[in-house]
């Protein structure tokens, strides 16, 4: 139904980009990052956690390369496998079937927890703690459930594809830009910053290629621009 939470159907796999060896450390946190073993802060006290990033991409960073001090995540842990036709309900939660397919017990099938609400800080997130990152798809479907879960309103996922997947085309040139400057020498950080600092550039018809990617019919052109300035940098 047009007011029913959405669901991947069952192919769980569309719901994921990258989980456990697939997870490279060098692509920027983003929202429905999965870590694990995180320190967290909530009522007064310090725990240890499985978490994930529950803010938007956009308000995750305050200069658009370095994190917020303090960033919003929600606690992971296992729960039963969700049937597709079953994610209409449990609204309180973002259902993470075959989380970790390398195992065959009960954690493989997990759940984020949306009224079990942390702050984590960004030297906590560490890179080699970051155990899975989910696919366009499945990000949509998180804030989707996200914002649901805080308003009751059920906004369709395609209406999240629109306002934020230019936010996730940057996040892919971003991994792409630092995944080639790490070979010439370069830390995650300074490679991350040059990235941004291209983008945020005017690409000579007065609109930034940040701006650009907000067009998907924008997008293929920025990215071959990019290729093109990353080969020219190794020469």
């Amino acid at each position: 139904m047009e007011n029913d939470l959405e669901s991947p159907g069952s192919n769980w796999d569309s719901l994921y980009r990258a989980r456990g060896d697939e997870v490279v450390s060098h692509r920027p946190i983003f929202t429905g990052d999965v870590f694990e073993r995180v320190e967290v802060h909530g009522l007064g006290e310090t725990k240890t956690k499985t978490v994930m990033v529950a803010q938007h991409p956009c308000a995750l960073r305050y200069n658009g390369v370095d994190l917020h001090p303090r960033l919003a995540v929600v606690e992971v842990r296992t729960h039963r496998l969700i049937p597709a036709e079953d994610w209409s309900g449990h609204v309180s939660k973002m259902p993470l079937p075959e989380l970790i397919p390398t195992v065959t017990s009960g954690r493989r099938n997990q759940a984020a927890f949306f009224d079990e609400l942390y702050l984590a800080s960004p030297e906590a997130l560490a890179p080699e703690k970051r155990i899975a990152c989910l696919s366009q798809t499945g990000v949509n479907l998180l804030l989707q459930r996200w914002v649901n879960h805080n308003s009751r309103v059920v906004i369709i996922t395609a209406r999240y594809q629109e306002v934020s997947s230019s936010a996730f085309e940057e996040a892919d040139l971003i991994e792409e830009w630092c995944e080639d400057r790490l070979e010439a020498g370069l830390s995650v950080h300074d490679a991350t910053v040059e990235a941004v600092k291209w983008l945020r550039e005017d690409d000579g018809g007065g609109v930034t290629r940040q701006r650009l990617l907000e067009d998907p019919q924008s997008r293929s052109t920025v990215r071959s621009q990019m290729r093109a300035v990353l080969r020219s940098l190794r020469k």
